[in-house]
């Protein structure tokens, strides 16, 4: 259980709802409020724009390993998710070359037949 008088648990107080932080992270903190401030062009543009990063996010995660990190240190996890980022740009240009491919094999075949 952490320490509530060293500073390691606090109490967010926001306008609708409280959230406890564990640890210190300005950064979260900063990005929460920011959310918080959001208008509804903001909201919006996110929600169109969500469909097509969380699905990458889920791929790299479930399919390519980016759920655990295979090594200590951010250098090493961002190296990891470099590489990761470059086997999915690797699959993706396979598939769009077989598929470009393919499509000429059958306008060949159409114009022999």
């Amino acid at each position: 259980m952490p320490d509530v008088c060293s500073g390691a648990l606090s109490i967010e107080k926001g306008p609708v709802n409280k959230a406890v932080v564990v640890g210190d992270y300005p950064a979260l903190l900063r990005a929460r409020r920011r959310h918080d401030r959001w208008s509804e062009e903001d909201r919006r543009l996110y929600q169109r724009h969500r469909w097509r990063s969380e699905g990458l996010h889920d791929e790299a995660k479930t399919w390519h390993g980016l759920a655990r990190a295979v090594r200590r240190g951010l250098t090493n996890m961002k190296i990891q998710s470099y590489l990761t980022a470059a086997a999915i740009n690797l699959k993706r240009l396979a598939a769009a070359l077989l598929a470009l491919l393919l499509c000429r094999i059958v306008r060949t075949l159409d114009q022999s037949a």
